[in-house]
């Protein structure tokens, strides 16, 4: 798993069920995943994930259903907090 600078803007989803937050900036071709509720932070100390996807994401619902398309494929994954 390759660490990245995010790049701006950044769009950010927490999924409290499973206390996880997905960060996607834009134009990035991947989306993070890290551990607790992380939005509005830019920092990978919480990360557990790197996610290729594309194409880059339209509006912060686009964030959030991709999020949930994570989460069912990653059903064991769950972020402790930091």
């Amino acid at each position: 798993m390759k660490t990245r600078t995010p790049g701006l803007p950044c769009a950010w989803h927490y999924h409290a069920e499973r206390n996880l937050t997905l960060r996607w900036a834009r134009p990035d071709g991947h989306f993070t995943i890290h551990a607790g509720d992380q939005r509005g932070k830019h920092s990978n100390h919480t990360l557990l994930d790197t996610v290729r996807v594309s194409p880059p994401w339209q509006d912060d619902h686009d964030v959030a259903r991709k999020a949930h398309d994570w989460a069912t494929k990653n059903p064991h994954t769950a972020g402790g907090v930091p």
